[in-house]
């Protein structure tokens, strides 16, 4: 074999490489890790945003544009009991619960979502 190529080298290059080279193993490892931090209940509204946690139970009352909607937190869910709007969609969308699942009630301007 041909190792003429290791001869530009010296051995500090070699330390480097496997520096970086378990850099981006652990990096991998740490990205991959199923690393769970606790969800948390983002609630926007015309006026302002709330952050709640999803682990403690609790009733929230929000004023939106038409009225106050109650949104429950309840098992590491959360939905919407009640809103003002006519056609009551926002309460037949369920509950959420998982990372990026949302609901919103678009007459009243709130919405809500999982991080």
């Amino acid at each position: 074999m041909n190792f003429r190529f290791l001869r530009i080298f010296r051995p500090v290059d070699f330390l480097i490489f496997l520096l970086f080279l378990g850099i981006t193993i652990a990096s991998f490892l740490f990205l991959r890790s199923d690393g769970k931090t606790e969800a948390h209940l983002i609630i926007k509204s015309s006026e302002k945003e709330y952050v709640y946690p999803l682990s403690k139970d609790r009733e929230i009352e929000i004023s939106g544009n038409i009225g106050k909607s109650l949104i429950v937190i309840h098992d590491g869910r959360a939905y919407f009991k009640s809103s003002p709007c006519s056609n009551k969609t926002c309460i037949h969308m369920g509950a959420v619960q998982e990372e990026n699942d949302w609901a919103a009630c678009l007459p009243n301007d709130i919405f809500i979502r999982v991080e």
